[in-house]
């Protein structure tokens, strides 16, 4: 029996039975009318395209020579294009048969391409082949379209960037962020031959390795590959008296590398922009750097800033939490005594050796770590220990602003380098995002980069971020106001499910958790109002659905609200009972602790403290456990449960709900949560297959009650940035499933391997299912850029729970509909990544509990669950 002196403890989630799925036989999607009619057309069609062949490559040649008369920089010796294709069939790694390199993977069929073969000679026997009907030119067909790059503007200029375009001057000089595509050994995985139809795991793999010592990259291969195409890019922008902006020691190339490309933010004049725009074959997104906007502050009173209270230092060895931020007043009283101060270090160019918190009013970064330790209001008498040690990464500048000589990317490698290896820091709180809702053709490098570094520690540590904000009077060109909705009467909350309160960069990061903000209560003063009541989405906030349709933010906790005296030309102001009790700097003057700030940049650091109280409970645990149970223990307000439009709303807004320290550290007597310990790891094509025993006493006919089950997966993959999809952008993609209604163990097996497919899976069909929240819904856009849905969705029919790296759903059901032996199945899927040796580390995480009812559970869970023997691992071949 578990140490229950305290609490409930979680309890072990027990592993049963491994499965292998063969790879089924190749299939396409549906085929489109043009495709068909390309087929019906081979001289047509196959004239079409060789034309447009001739005209590029001719195109190419005249241009460089024009470029050596006319002094311009000289390009790398490749020709680039842009290709339609099929959405529903092309693959576009298939493009390496055609001695094209794959620069981007853009929406609605485009592909970005690239060959160091200008003369494009495999193409075109590719379409001989297709017009004489001869093998090898079978997928020619969906190859609908070939144009010239210099329509790339279209495809890669991020908006704003998109409507300056034209009034780009050639003489201005302009700081853009760039991505350059650049193949490593792991993207040559994606491009090796496919299973052959009953062929055997150890044939195929073999197969697999002999390609591979012919067509493989080695590491140093591919450094080289680096090097040249940074040069290249170097080069190209010294002529025109540009630079790579470079690490703040000044002693480094500031790029950040991904397995599929690399990017960096550049000065250079607006002539060399738009040529490197129009003619560098390897570039594919092109950005202006973020902006961000400073807290808005209205100074109020309040005396909890006496000296009564004392907050103690934690333990030598508490889990330590990085703010990276404006910087901290770190000798305040409130502060100073769970302060890291040894490791401060500041980014800010020419500032060094400035750690503190310069913005007015009292300060940014100050007031994140306080929220940090004092996650419901700051105490007024006694003494209290700190959970965790803060620690001081300076980022922003006085003014609240992130200099554009750093590239967020490279900062962020360096402070998780510093802090990581240097004190072992696993918990990073970065309450810093722009003011645009995120792109959602392709991850932005701020984004990738936290993708990339939480993949390269195996999801050992967690970023935190914040959602972003709606300025309440300041509107911008993609994010209006809260007053511009209003004036436009758009009401609160419509207004947070527009594509401008979309959240704000780096917050559409797949591995990262995100944090929304809800308002803690409501004001009611006639003629003054809050907009938001008490759990309802803060006015403020900003939501989703993420990039590719993810659930973001996943999580809300209280960040304050705005009070309004109309609701047409609202004036806006914020008193203290709608603000959240936070931790003020006085270096300007003022109170030491006040409640006149809201936003999400206060929410995610309450956040960041379950995290840190998770780390000092469970310490040999990953932090991937801890984004899981925070994820689990979350719950949408009741509000939202009135109706399926409000439940909607609700998971679009808040993601899964506000989460409970008290939830994701134990249970209760009417709750039981079960929990894998230590990063499973898991493959493509494999099916892990976990069992719960239920109690007795639950399944009884004649005492039915209802039980919530909560479901949470949560695991990290390696991403990529130069495709549209997440399939494409991880390595490897996850997601789960459950038994049935009363379904026996080896049946869910089967059916699980059964139903296995390298395309999404569908949801599970036919009778016995549990009604699901969110359930698998999944969307596949046809030709026409139609959403056409795949499988059973669940209660909202919008959303799907398998998009993300973190997945939670929910559902209530009868006791006497559970089987003594719950299965659940966590199943891997190829993304990027072919090889067999490729895995991803995950965490589960299972609770019941009884609804409305006295009756204890905890112990009845505990009787049960008796250590179950890990049956041999099961192999099986799809019919």
């Amino acid at each position: 029996m578990p140490d229950r002196s305290n609490q409930f403890p979680h309890l072990s989630l027990r592993l049963v039975k491994e499965g292998i799925a063969s790879a089924p036989p190749g299939g396409g999607g549906r085929v489109s009318a043009i495709t068909l009619a390309n087929r019906g057309d081979a001289g047509g069609h196959g004239s079409k395209l060789k034309s447009s062949v001739d005209l590029i490559t001719t195109n190419w040649k005249e241009e460089k020579k024009k470029r050596k008369e006319e002094g311009k920089p000289e390009l790398p010796d490749a020709v680039s294009f842009i290709l339609q294709v099929d959405p529903d069939l092309f693959d576009a790694d298939a493009l390496k048969s055609f001695g094209i390199e794959v620069v981007a993977d853009l929406e609605h069929g485009y592909i970005i391409g690239a060959s160091a073969d200008t003369e494009l000679s495999e193409l075109r026997k590719k379409i001989e082949q297709f017009i004489k009907s001869q093998r090898g030119g079978g997928k020619v067909p969906e190859i609908w379209e070939i144009l010239e790059g210099t329509r790339r503007p279209e495809y890669i200029l991020s908006d704003g960037l998109k409507a300056e375009w034209n009034q780009i001057l050639e003489q201005q000089e302009y700081i853009v962020d760039i991505g350059i595509s650049c193949i490593n050994i792991q993207e040559q995985y994606s491009r090796c031959p496919k299973r052959k139809e009953s062929e055997s795991d150890e044939r195929y793999q073999n197969r697999v390795d002999q390609w591979l010592d012919k067509h493989n990259l080695s590491p140093e291969d591919w450094d080289d590959l680096y090097s040249e195409r940074t040069d290249k890019l170097q080069e190209f922008i010294n002529q025109y008296n540009g630079e790579i902006l470079r690490n703040v020691a000044g002693d480094e190339i500031g790029t950040s590398r991904l397995p599929d490309c690399f990017s960096c933010r550049i000065r250079i004049l607006g002539k060399g922009l738009k040529d490197l725009v129009l003619n560098f074959p390897y570039i594919f997104d092109v950005s202006e750097p973020d902006e961000f906007s400073a807290p808005s502050v209205t100074p109020n009173e309040s005396d909890s800033d006496r000296e009564i209270f004392t907050l103690e230092a934690p333990d030598p060895n508490a889990p330590k939490v990085c703010v990276i931020d404006s910087g901290i007043q770190e000798l305040h009283p409130k502060l100073r005594g769970a302060i890291d101060s040894q490791h401060s270090r500041s980014w800010v160019p020419g500032e060094l050796d400035m750690t503190a918190d310069y913005v007015q009013g009292g300060g940014h970064g100050t007031r994140v770590a306080g929220a940090i330790l004092y996650p419901r209001g700051i105490p007024s008498t006694g003494f209290q220990k700190a959970t965790c040690w803060v620690q001081n990464a300076r980022i922003l500048d006085g003014g609240n602003q992130l200099p554009k000589k750093l590239f967020p990317p490279k900062v962020l490698e360096e402070i998780v380098e510093f802090y990581h290896y240097q004190t072992r820091t696993r918990i990073f709180n970065h309450s810093v995002a722009g003011i645009s809702p995120c792109r959602t053709q392709s991850m932005t490098p701020w984004a990738a980069a936290i993708d990339k570094l939480t993949w390269e520690k195996q999801g050992d540590f967690l970023f935190i971020v914040a959602a972003g904000n709606i300025e309440a009077n300041v509107s911008f060109v993609t994010r209006p106001s809260i007053s511009a909705h209003m004036q436009a009467a758009r009401v609160y909350p419509d207004y947070l499910l527009s594509p401008s309160a979309r959240v704000a960069n780096p917050a559409q990061s797949f591995q990262a958790l995100t944090v929304g903000s809800v308002s803690h209560s409501s004001y009611q003063n006639p003629p003054f109002k809050s907009i938001a009541e008490a759990d309802y989405p803060s006015s403020f906030s900003c939501s989703g659905l993420g990039i590719w349709d993810t659930i973001k933010p996943e999580v809300v906790e209280y960040g304050g609200d705005y009070v309004i005296d109309s609701s047409t030309s609202p004036s806006f102001t914020k008193p203290p009972s709608v603000c959240p009790e936070l931790v003020r700097s006085t270096l300007d003057g003022g109170k030491a602790v006040s409640a006149d700030a809201v936003g999400t940049s206060f929410a995610a650091p309450k956040v960041a403290h379950i995290a840190a109280a998770l780390a000092a409970a469970f310490p040999q645990e990953s932090a991937l456990f801890y984004r899981a149970l925070i994820i689990q223990s979350a719950r949408l307000p009741n509000w939202t449960n009135e109706s399926v439009e409000k439940l909607y709303q609700g998971v679009r807004t808040m993601g899964y709900g506000i989460p409970s320290l008290g939830r994701a550290l134990g249970n209760s007597a009417n709750r039981v949560t079960l929990t894998t310990q230590g990063n499973e790891r898991i493959c493509a094509r494999q099916a892990k297959v976990y069992q719960v025993q239920i109690p007795e006493t639950l399944l009884r006919q004649g005492e039915g009650f209802d039980i919530l089950i909560e479901i949470t997966l949560s695991y990290v993959a390696e991403p990529r940035r130069t495709r549209r999809h997440r399939r494409k952008y991880l390595s490897t993609w996850l997601d789960w499933t459950c038994s049935k209604k009363g379904e026996d163990p080896q049946k869910f097996l089967d059916r699980v391997l059964k139903k296995y497919n390298e395309a999404p899976q569908d949801a599970d069909e036919g009778e016995g299912l549990f009604r699901w929240t969110l359930g698998k819904r999944q969307f596949r856009p046809n030709s026409d850029d139609q959403r056409r849905p795949r499988g059973i969705d669940g209660i909202v029919k919008e959303i799907s729970r398998s998009t993300g790296t973190v997945q939670k759903d929910w559902a209530k059901v009868q006791s006497y509909d559970l089987r003594e032996g719950f299965c659940i199945a966590v199943v891997g899927h190829e993304g990027w990544n072919k090889s067999s040796e490729a895995t991803a580390p995950y965490s589960l995480v299972v609770s019941f509990e009884a609804v409305n009812s006295e009756i204890s559970i905890y112990d009845a869970f505990i009787q049960v669950q008796q250590p179950l023997q890990v049956q041999q691992e099961v192999q099986m071949t799809i019919s």
